[in-house]
């Protein structure tokens, strides 16, 4: 230790990352080893009641009070223990090197509630040999084979039913009224489990290069494109007597492109109503407030109610609604567009958004002419990085900003 410790950390970095990694493995092995003895001596202390001796009352107390152990810690340690005191072929090649604490954890856990000792006996000689080829996975798999052949099952009472996994799940407001999010907690069972990961899996994708977001990240962007399919699709029941949607309760004039978030009012004695206005171009049913930019995005493809209002409590108008694209029309614009217009993106039809290329809330229309697939990915960079789609001889062009050169590798048109 003494060594070890007199080595700097320029001297390190002299040696080599080489050197590094080589000392590394060799101090993880020999802690491994170290581990096979003191779990060799955990054992005969408990076996012999030591914990009493020393004024305790349980071996796991003992390592909680004397050795400063967390009880997850404690508990996993006398566990262990325990185990690998049926398990000595394991234990000495773990003294050895020549297993590591995981895999003899791995292995103790399947392999010791084999009552058969001959056939406990073969399954360690069999594991020795094969688990330092083996993959950890895999040897867990291998191990929980074995454990399904050589230990029976207990009889269920057959007047008990077992009970059943409920799934559930919380979703909760939270944050500042400028930066509202929201908290998704709770348990599923195997295999609701098993068909969201399939899901967000599939929405998400491989990682292209240039990749900034975390797999965390791209995980929630891939939950939002699977809820967006649920809402796009005609699966779901209604409520209200009508399909599921996003409600937004904007200012018309705020989702105009050309109207400033604030529209000035002019008549007299209207002068403090602009100052009373929500800063927000619009706000959802539960009074999420969305800026200009998302507003207008949203917009494009769902039912939008807006109310408009000057100053308090003066209505302009209530009830104005737009209908979200009608499905003939919006089988039309696949047959034009087949994928994600964007350059560069061949994202499928079902993942895109009919994007209003003139927005309505500027006198754009609900047509063919004025629709494009755009995922929502590049729908929202649509929106908030300054480029437009254009359409030339009927078909949607996107058009980048001034002075912004095409991305590399698309199928955007250079000049």
């Amino acid at each position: 230790m003494t060594a070890l410790a007199d080595e700097g950390d320029e001297a390190l970095l002299d040696a080599g990352v080489g050197f590094l990694a080589e000392q590394f493995l060799a101090l993880e092995r020999l802690s491994e080893m170290l581990d096979a003895q003191k779990l060799r001596r955990l054992a005969v202390f408990d076996r012999v009641g030591g914990a009493t001796a020393v004024r305790c009352r349980s071996t796991k107390g003992f390592l909680r009070t004397h050795a400063q152990m967390g009880q997850g810690h404690a508990n996993r340690m006398v566990n262990l223990a325990r185990d690998l005191d049926k398990l000595p072929t394991i234990r000495q090649a773990q003294a050895e090197g020549s297993l590591s604490t995981d895999q003899v954890e791995i292995l103790a856990k399947e392999l010791a509630p084999i009552e058969d000792t001959a056939a406990r006996r073969q399954a360690e000689v069999l594991m020795v040999e094969q688990t330092p080829k083996l993959h950890l996975a895999h040897v867990r798999q291998a191990a929980k084979q074995i454990h399904a052949h050589l230990v029976p099952e207990q009889d269920a009472d057959a007047t008990v039913v077992p009970a059943v996994f409920q799934s559930w799940v919380k979703l909760s407001a939270t944050g500042t009224s400028d930066r509202p999010f929201w908290v998704l907690s709770g348990e599923l069972s195997p295999v609701a489990g098993e068909k969201l990961r399939v899901a967000l899996e599939a929405a998400m994708g491989t990682p292209v290069e240039g990749e900034t977001r975390t797999h965390s990240e791209r995980m929630g962007d891939a939950l939002e494109a699977v809820t967006d399919l649920a809402l796009g699709s005609d699966k779901l029941p209604t409520t209200g007597g009508q399909r599921p949607h996003l409600t937004l309760i904007a200012d018309l004039d705020a989702l105009r492109q050309s109207c400033p978030t604030h529209p000035a009012l002019t008549e007299e004695g209207d002068e403090l109503s602009g100052l009373l206005r929500p800063k927000a171009a619009a706000t959802t049913t539960r009074g999420y407030q969305l800026p200009g930019w998302q507003a207008r995005k949203e917009a494009c493809d769902c039912q939008l109610r807006v109310i408009l209002t000057r100053g308090q409590d003066k209505p302009v108008s209530i009830g104005r609604a737009t209908r979200t694209v009608p499905a003939h029309l919006r089988d039309a614009v696949i047959a034009r567009d087949r994928h994600c217009v964007w350059p560069g993106c061949d994202r499928p039809p079902t993942w895109c958004e009919a994007h209003h290329v003139t927005h309505w809330a500027d006198g754009g229309e609900t047509s063919l002419g004025n629709l494009a697939l755009l995922c929502n990915e590049h729908h929202t960079d649509l929106h908030q990085t300054g480029w437009e789609l254009e359409m030339r001889n009927g078909r949607p062009h996107a058009v980048p900003p001034p002075g912004t050169p095409p991305p590399p590798n698309t199928r955007y048109p250079r000049d």
